[in-house]
Formats: C-alpha cells, sequence, structure tokens
C-alpha cells in the first residue's frame, strides 16, 4: 500500500489524487502516528456494496448450497431460467 505524509500529500495533492485514482486498496496518509485512507468514490461504493452483502445472515449458506447443487449438476439452462 502506498503511504504518505500528510504535508507529502498536502504539497503533491495531484500526484496523491491520481495515485489514489489507481490503487486499489487507496493511499495511506500518516499524520502524527494516524493513517487517513484516500480512495476514490469507485473503491468506496464497492467497499458499502461487499459490506451490506456480508450483513445478510444467510448469503454465505446459500453460496455453499448452490455449490453443493453445481457439484451434483443440479444447474439450469439460460433457457430454462428465462422461459
Amino acid at each position: 500500500m502506498y503511504r504518505v505524509t500528510a504535508e507529502y500529500a498536502k504539497n503533491n495533492f495531484d500526484e496523491v489524487i491520481n495515485r489514489a485514482s489507481t490503487e486499489a486498496r487507496g493511499i495511506v496518509i500518516v499524520q502524527e502516528n494516524q493513517n487517513f485512507i484516500l480512495i476514490s468514490q469507485e473503491e468506496l461504493d464497492a467497499w458499502m456494496e461487499t459490506s451490506e452483502l456480508l450483513q445478510d445472515p444467510n448469503l454465505l449458506s446459500d453460496i455453499e448450497l448452490a455449490r453443493e447443487q453445481y457439484k451434483k449438476g443440479e444447474t439450469l439452462t439460460m433457457e430454462q431460467v428465462f422461459e
């Protein structure tokens, strides 16, 4: 993960913003032993969506059930799904 000081971020704001748009995990800005993360809006949206999905108590069991059905060949064709 790319790390910079707050002073560096302040003096090189354009570079830090551009880098934040390409770094998947964002940029860590360090000030007085505290870390702040700069990420793109798209990355934040993806994290929020993942967080919401993980709050579904049935999600993991549904995924496991689907995997078991797939292994057993219990699948549907596109035509069957969209009839």
